[in-house]
């Protein structure tokens, strides 16, 4: 997808019936990943990443990978964190993922840019705010149905949002977006 690809919040173009379908179909894919790692169903998880997928953690928490490839690598990380959060921490977690702004749409590929709020209910019945955090998800369809091909998780400055093709702006290379100017 090429960065003239990138939408507008408000943008009008792309509001035909696929593209509507397309983007109800990416938005619940992202929020149903938080859903079901809270549940623990993560044979059903799996299926929401692509098979050569990649989630980065920037920066990375104490204990674990910058980066973890293949879905089933990442499932089975995030079903260890499940069982520690659980047995070890004492804490069932909510993932409430909110402010969805789907910025690329094509035939095939699309990101979503959102805001992650963890929340926790402790065994001795507290509660608590975990963690707070962007995702950024770029999804590719597969077949009739939308995969996370590759998700940034940034748990402390929020991802900038527009890239430097659409504002000018350069940065030192990183694949990065770059803010808008207005």
């Amino acid at each position: 997808m090429s960065e003239t690809d990138r939408l507008q919040p408000g943008e009008t173009t792309q509001l035909d019936p696929q593209a509507l379908i397309a983007r109800a179909a990416v938005t619940d894919v992202v929020v149903a990943a938080g859903l079901l790692f809270d549940s623990g169903e993560f044979e059903t998880l799996n299926t929401l990443y692509t098979a050569d997928a990649l989630f980065e953690m920037i920066p990375a928490p104490e204990g674990f990978p910058a980066a973890i490839s293949t879905s089933k690598q990442i499932t089975d990380g995030l079903a260890q964190l499940w069982r520690i959060n659980r047995e070890t921490v004492g804490v069932h977690s909510r993932h409430a993922v909110s402010n969805l702004l789907v910025t690329r749409l094509d035939s095939d590929t699309a990101e979503v840019y959102s805001v992650l709020t963890v929340t926790g209910l402790y065994s001795d019945g507290e509660l608590g705010l975990r963690r707070l955090g962007n995702y950024v998800d770029r999804l590719r369809r597969e077949g009739t149905a939308w995969r996370i091909a590759h998700r940034r998780l940034y748990l402390q400055d929020p991802p900038q949002l527009w890239p430097i093709a659409a504002t000018g702006h350069q940065n030192s290379g990183s694949d990065q977006p770059v803010p808008e100017q207005g």
